[in-house]
């Protein structure tokens, strides 16, 4: 009984361990498709209460879900419940919206060339800048953009047009990537109406969706009338 308590807290440590160190490891010249470009490109993460829900899109999402969940399940029925809740809650919280950003974001962040400009905002019912100017990609600031999408939580409304607004204002920025379920408070054609009016430098909009609720219509008309590219995780 005592050597299939260890076995099981070990199978599930070692679950929790693989799904985190396997992305925050990686380094990738693309993101979800995206080619990394010379661009000063500013990445906009939607982190509404919505970002919590799964992303039923994605197989490798369902599968690390599944597994978490039948593992911590496993480890609550053997020692009594705290540990396995707490590391299939860690190994559950992975396969969100907010997760799949984050296992594909930071590989994307980490491989970004020295000397290219980049920048991390995120957005509820307000925006937070991981600061107000352009980075230079190098090793410490690669490293701090990672942790501050690593440490973001999912949480309030869904002011996507505030996010996009405060991006298209920043001074420099040529592109920008928008992550999101794409259900933006009052509703998405106010939004396109507002962007069609503010964008004029004809600033690149990329927007990727989430989750089989997103608004698909939505976010690929943002992209398109905006010279970006539109793709939803499930690719």
């Amino acid at each position: 009984m005592k050597m299939k308590k260890t076995l099981s807290i070990l199978t599930l440590i070692a679950i929790c361990t693989l799904v985190q160190s396997c992305y925050v490891a990686k380094k990738s010249d693309e993101f979800f498709g995206i080619e990394t470009s010379t661009r000063n490109t500013l990445y906009l993460i939607d982190i509404s209460g919505s970002m919590e829900g799964i992303d039923e899109g994605s197989i490798k999402d369902q599968v690390v879900r599944e597994v978490g969940n039948k593992a911590g399940n496993q480890v609550s029925k053997v020692i009594g419940g705290k540990i396995g809740n707490i590391l299939g809650k860690q190994v559950t919280k992975e396969a969100t919206k907010l997760g799949a950003v984050k296992r594909k974001l930071i590989p994307a962040i980490k491989g970004l060339p020295d000397g290219k400009k980049f920048l991390v905002f995120s957005y509820n019912d307000n925006v937070t800048k991981q600061s107000n100017a352009f980075r230079v990609a190098n090793n410490s600031s690669r490293t701090s953009s990672n942790i501050f999408v690593q440490n973001l939580k999912a949480g309030g409304g869904t002011d996507t047009l505030k996010g996009l607004l405060e991006a298209l204002s920043t001074s420099s920025v040529e592109e920008i990537v928008l992550m999101s379920d794409g259900l933006p408070n009052g509703g998405p054609d106010a939004v396109l109406q507002e962007i069609r009016k503010v964008n004029t430098n004809n600033i690149i909009i990329h927007t990727i969706a989430f989750g089989d609720d997103a608004d698909l219509d939505f976010m690929r008309t943002l992209a398109q009338e905006n010279n970006g590219t539109f793709i939803t995780s499930k690719m």
